[in-house]
Parts: structure tokens; C-alpha cells; sequence
């Protein structure tokens, strides 16, 4: 019987110590998840896929949406594109998670709207933004670029229409050739 107690008093502080140690691991994990989202109010938004907010400490950043390109606003749907993000978040509180720093010094970020839904992905449900595959692997927006393709809504309603990274280039032609 002092066996059997002291086999389970070893097996009762083993377990405690595991416990512990998931139960730390468990808090650092969602404390690192919450702590990287930074809420910010939209002061501005310059196109479908560019946004400015300012936090709480009164600073302005450039946001650029992760994983998606909008046409352009002289391309066909570009205007639409801004439209529908100004709706969904302009002079609202969002969420949003950097992801990087681009050429032009903007951050990189997916945004959560208010009700928590994404807006990166809501754009491209909506049909007004190319899946950026250079970027992104996310299926997510794979699946819901093809959906919206499928369903021809937003910018797919057209029979071919411009990706906007081959838009600008042949506009940089055009503006070198003068």
C-alpha cells in the first residue's frame, strides 16, 4: 500500500508539472495570437487595397492588404474596389495583423473588420481583387477567388479583365516610351 501511494504521489507531481507547463504554454500562445493584433480607426482609404488608420498612440500607417491586388482606380472595377473597402471600414475601428514592410514602406497587414470578419478575404468574396499568389498561399483566398469567378461577380462580370500588376506594367512602358 505505501508502494501503490508514492507510485502516485511520483505519477500525481509528474502530471502537475505537465499540466503546468501546457497550462503556461496554452496563456504564452494566446497572449502572442492577441497581443500582435493592433486595433487602429480607418482615416483614409486611397483604393481597394491601400488604407491609412491611426492608432492609439496618434500615428499614421499605411496599410496595404496582404494577399490580394485590386485593379488600379483607372482600371475597370478599380472604383468599385475602393468603394467597397471604404464601406466595409472607413472611419471605423479595425484590427489588423502586420505581416511585413514593403518597397514603399507601407505595412503589409490582414485586417479584421469590427463584427470579425476579414476584410482581405471579403474583398475577394466579392470578386474586386486578384488572389496575389506571389504573395499569399492562403487557400482561403484561392477558393474564394474561384468562387467569385465562377459566380462572374465584381470585376469577373468582365470577359477578360486586366490582372493590375500587368496593368501597370504596360502603363510603365508607355510612360518610359514618351
Amino acid at each position: 500500500m505505501v508502494i501503490y501511494e508514492a507510485n502516485t504521489g511520483g505519477f500525481m507531481r509528474r502530471f502537475g508539472i505537465l499540466f503546468f507547463s501546457l497550462l503556461v504554454g496554452l496563456i504564452l500562445v494566446a497572449s502572442a495570437q492577441s497581443d500582435d493584433l493592433i486595433a487602429a480607426r480607418v482615416i483614409s482609404v486611397t483604393d481597394g487595397d491601400n488604407l491609412t488608420v491611426i492608432g492609439s498612440d496618434n500615428k499614421q500607417v499605411l496599410i496595404r492588404l496582404h494577399g490580394l491586388d485590386c485593379p488600379e482606380l483607372e482600371q475597370p472595377f478599380g472604383e468599385n474596389a475602393k468603394e467597397f473597402t471604404s464601406n466595409m471600414c472607413f472611419g471605423k475601428i479595425i484590427m489588423y495583423r502586420m505581416v511585413g514592410i514593403d518597397r514603399f514602406d507601407r505595412t503589409i497587414a490582414t485586417v479584421f473588420l469590427e463584427d470579425g470578419k476579414e476584410l482581405n478575404l471579403e474583398i475577394l468574396k466579392a470578386g474586386l481583387a486578384w488572389h496575389y499568389e506571389r504573395y499569399s498561399k492562403r487557400q482561403d483566398y484561392v477558393d474564394s477567388e474561384e468562387e467569385a469567378r465562377r459566380a462572374g461577380i465584381g470585376l469577373w462580370a468582365d470577359t477578360k479583365p486586366t490582372p493590375p500588376w500587368e496593368w501597370r506594367r504596360e502603363r510603365l512602358k508607355k510612360q518610359n516610351a514618351l
